[in-house]
């Protein structure tokens, strides 16, 4: 391998290695923002139609919990 080869893939690792837990953080920072609104909205607002419906959510955390 060439000096070029080993700094490309030091390079690639380490951009993998900060990139992915900034990239699944943010996703979760989101999901996360994304039900507090909708249930603040429901609360305050009374809409109901973009509400987190918390059955389907415990039905589907059973699911992939289970492996089913």
């Amino acid at each position: 391998m060439s000096i070029k080869q080993v700094i490309f893939f030091i390079v690639c690792a380490l951009t993998w290695l900060l990139l992915l837990p900034v990239c699944l953080l943010g996703g979760a920072i989101a999901l996360l923002s994304y039900a507090a609104v909708s249930e603040l909205g429901e609360l305050f607002g009374g809409d109901t139609r973009n509400a987190v419906d918390s059955s389907t959510a415990r039905e589907i955390a059973r699911r992939v919990c289970l492996g089913n």
